[in-house]
């Protein structure tokens, strides 16, 4: 990671919040798992996500 990128997600998070944030990465990564099931038929990297997605979910963030 680059000290932009960091910066780019800080001002992010200071925008809108850290749970918006994290709800937003949890409905991207379950969008890459329905594309990889619907597109590419790549059920492991599907899963993957969809993994990814349930463990962001469980981060409850009150900030």
């Amino acid at each position: 990671m680059t000290k932009e990128y960091m910066e780019s997600l800080e001002a992010i998070v200071d925008q809108l919040t850290l749970a918006a944030v994290l709800e937003m990465l949890e409905r991207i990564s379950h969008k890459k798992a329905e594309n990889l099931r619907n597109h590419w038929k790549d059920e492991t990297s599907a899963k993957l996500w969809d993994k990814a997605a349930r463990q962001i979910e469980q981060i409850n963030i009150d900030i």
